[in-house]
């Protein structure tokens, strides 16, 4: 999950990241406890919040396309309602 996170070029898809969460949920329910544990969930910690902070970005410019997209249809119906023809 780090290095994907570290990808800028990487757009997760919801149903990937779910699949991969019940993978690690799993995988966490039969994990030892090793002398490592500590810094292991600091990194799992420190991951869920670098894509948290992803999808606030990705959620903002999906609102950011979507108000666009609805000036445009706005604007696509005032000419339409004027009788030009939008090309």
């Amino acid at each position: 999950m780090e290095a994907w996170l570290d990808s800028p070029e990487w757009v997760p898809e919801a149903q990937f990241l779910a699949e991969w969460k019940a993978g690690f949920d799993a995988a966490l329910t039969q994990a030892e406890k090793a002398p490592g544990w500590p810094d292991m969930m600091i990194r799992a910690h420190a991951a869920g919040e670098r894509l948290l902070e992803r999808s606030l970005v990705l959620e903002k410019e999906l609102n950011r396309l979507r108000l666009e997209i609805q000036a445009q249809e706005r604007g696509n119906r005032a000419l339409k309602g004027y009788g030009a023809t939008v090309r």
